[in-house]
């Protein structure tokens, strides 16, 4: 039986997004109207683990929306390469759950000494990431128990959709909070399917995550998840990428195939990719709000939501429950990881 904190965690998110929504609200607005009057030629963000997951969410919403040019930061440039990069007209944003890493915080302090706009999403205000960086967006999520994150990532992704919404008006990412609320609570529904599905993959010491375009962050994210709570091999790709070299890992037929299509614009491809896929055997898992596309897999959850950011957030919990399911049944305790102590200072 679950009977983790991580799942407590998870259950708590619907109600922990609408303590970040009420911290933050008037916040948000002041940001990007800042954001605007420094007129950014690009956009660099920086984060480790799960907070690189959220980044690459960011960085096809920035690029698609805001429409300029956004890349990933590599720390090591400037805390080992001992780099000072040109940051004129450059924002930064830094993402870290603790506030503590001790590289994120390194690229900030440089950004901030070359003159670029620096902003943090932290869940800990007092942390020195926070305290560096010119304007900080506080998750509020109270801190996180549970080794694997969770809340968090859902409270980034939050922020940061409703930052891009603020900084572009584009209306289709004008979320309202009470069906985010809502998509979240809407994940715990498939819980009792999640408990069967998993039972495939228990066994298993290999997986492959597949995503394209915004929801690449989703793949990545269930990889971390599963490396960290069930210690596995788990390799996330996008669909574009699996084509040019890893797909002959598709003919192991040990290795399941995670797919998430639930994006209109990208879902095509990946339903291609699993036509191909069925052809060479392998077993396919798809999560998508296009029953269609589920039909074709060899399993999988339609999710009951047209529109895709909502179902994204609905996605975001089935892929945490899975997560930790996964590891419950398999032995392992995804609260606890023996990992180095001072790994936040690395």
């Amino acid at each position: 039986m679950n009977k983790t904190v991580m799942l407590e965690e998870i259950k708590s998110q619907p109600e922990k997004l609408k303590q970040c929504y009420e911290k933050n609200k008037d916040i948000i607005p002041l940001i990007a109207k800042t954001i605007k009057a420094y007129e950014p030629n690009n956009i660099i963000l920086v984060g480790r683990g799960t907070s690189l997951h959220s980044a690459y969410y960011a960085k096809y919403l920035f690029e698609i929306y805001y429409e300029i040019p956004v890349s990933i930061a590599s720390p090591s440039v400037f805390t080992v390469y001992n780099r000072n990069l040109k940051m004129d007209k450059t924002l930064v944003i830094a993402i870290s759950q603790s506030g503590k890493g001790k590289d994120i915080f390194e690229v900030v302090k440089k950004a901030n000494e070359k003159g670029a706009l620096t902003l943090s999403i932290t869940n800990n205000e007092k942390s020195i990431v926070a305290i560096e960086s010119k304007y900080d967006l506080y998750n509020n999520v109270d801190e996180a128990v549970a080794y694997a994150a969770t809340k968090t990532y859902t409270s980034t992704i939050y922020l940061l959709t409703k930052l891009i919404y603020e900084l572009t008006g584009v209306a289709e990412l004008d979320l309202d909070e009470n069906r985010v609320y809502e998509a979240l609570e809407n994940s715990l529904k498939y819980y009792d399917q999640i408990k069967e599905d998993v039972k495939t993959f228990k066994d298993k010491n290999q997986l492959i995550s597949i995503a394209r375009g915004y929801n690449f962050g989703l793949a990545s994210e269930l990889s971390l998840k599963l490396k960290e709570g069930s210690h596995m091999q788990a390799d996330a790709f996008a669909s574009s990428e699996f084509y040019h070299g890893p797909i002959v890992m598709a003919t192991n037929k040990e290795i399941p195939i995670v797919l998430f299509a639930i994006d209109k614009v990208t879902n095509k491809n990946i339903d291609d990719l699993i036509k191909e896929l069925k052809k060479m055997g392998s077993y396919t898992y798809v999560i998508t709000n296009l029953g269609d596309i589920l039909t074709n897999a060899d399993n999988g959850i339609n999710i009951l939501e047209d529109n895709d950011l909502y179902a994204m957030f609905t996605a975001i919990g089935i892929m945490q429950l899975f997560a930790c399911e996964l590891s419950v049944i398999k032995g392992f305790n995804p609260d606890f990881v023996d990992v180095l102590e001072h790994i936040d200072t690395i």
